[in-house]
């Protein structure tokens, strides 16, 4: 009986494959479908119209006298970018800072300002709304709105995109904005 039982399950899983095998199809396209528009390629990881010397050269140090110091970035950094620099104003009294992550003068990842002088104070303000107005310099039409953005929630926890850049407005650990790619 052990035998007859022990057939008929072979026989019946046999005949249960072979049926599957001939009479079933995987439903729809087996081509991979395209990648959908906006997809982030290559390009996509670096602040649109951004260069470094607009930032450092001609913002910081030209029109306010930062110095700035550049050296090759941890490997581990999270924007994966080759390339940092810091910088300050000259004056050691001021708690700011501006960072910028790049791998190339036209290829910025990431430019970041921190303001420890006070939530409120109109230093930080100032620092966080230059920053909007040099990172949309080569973008005159959303110029005025990411100042103004900027402007408005230099004190706060908030972010926005405007034209392709996400704006993030942050208070801990220290009063800072960053703009990244929107991707």
């Amino acid at each position: 009986m052990a035998g007859t039982a022990v057939a008929a399950l072979l026989v019946g899983g046999l005949a249960g494959w072979i049926t599957g095998l001939s009479t079933t199809d995987v439903p729809g396209s087996t081509a991979a479908p395209p990648f959908p528009k906006g997809f982030p390629t290559g390009d996509n990881q670096y602040l649109p119209g951004v260069t470094v010397s607009v930032v450092a050269d001609d913002w910081l140090k030209k029109a306010n006298s930062w110095k700035c110091s550049d050296e090759a970035a941890d490997p581990d950094i999270w924007s994966r970018a080759k390339r940092v620099m810091e910088c300050e104003p000259p004056d050691d009294r001021l708690y700011m800072r501006v960072r910028i992550e790049y791998d190339s003068d036209k290829k910025v990842r990431v430019v970041d300002a921190k303001c420890d002088v006070g939530t409120y104070t109109q230093a930080c303000r100032s620092l966080f709304t230059s920053m909007a107005d040099t990172v949309f310099h080569s973008r005159e039409k959303l110029r005025k709105q990411a100042v103004n953005w900027a402007k408005k929630n230099a004190a706060s926890e908030r972010g926005t995109v405007i034209g392709g850049i996400r704006i993030q407005a942050e208070l801990s650990p220290s009063n800072a904005l960053r703009v990244t790619p929107e991707v």
